[in-house]
């Protein structure tokens, strides 16, 4: 178990993953994608909204979550993901994200009376739809 280290994966309102064993791990940060492989050196880094990619190895399957802002921290043997929210590519319902996206897309393209603050916030929203969705077609292609 010397080549593993665990994961866990955390939001406000639950806690998405807890001590996954991971061979690997891609996540998206805010200056780019990095790759935690085991004994990587102790880091705390801002996420941006994208795909985390947990590598299991040959015993433990490989799993998806969609990441919204956040942190990473990478601390001896444990990577703890402290992420707005999370959801396994499994959970994504596609209907509910393609209805947020539509409804973000409205609220941004008659944001003339919206402050900054909501135009962000109607931003992130749409982001994270587009990744929903498309972590759900690369899930329903994988299967094909």
């Amino acid at each position: 178990m010397a080549n593993f280290f665990t994961v866990d994966i955390l939001t406000p309102y639950k806690v998405v993953a807890k001590s996954i064993p991971a061979e690997s791990l891609l996540l998206q940060t805010v200056k780019g994608q990095i790759n935690v492989l085991p004994s990587h050196t102790h880091i705390v880094t801002k996420l941006a909204t994208g795909q985390l990619t947990v590598f299991g190895g040959a015993d433990d399957p490989d799993r998806h979550f969609s990441i919204s802002y956040g942190t990473c921290k990478v601390l001896n043997d444990k990577v703890t993901i402290l992420a707005n929210t999370s959801e396994e590519e499994k959970e994504i319902d596609v209907e509910r994200a393609k209805l947020a996206l539509k409804n973000a897309e409205d609220k941004l393209a008659n944001s003339s009376n919206m402050d900054n603050d909501e135009i962000e916030k109607y931003r992130r929203k749409m982001e994270r739809a587009r990744l929903r969705i498309q972590m759900a077609e690369f899930v329903r292609n994988r299967k094909v």
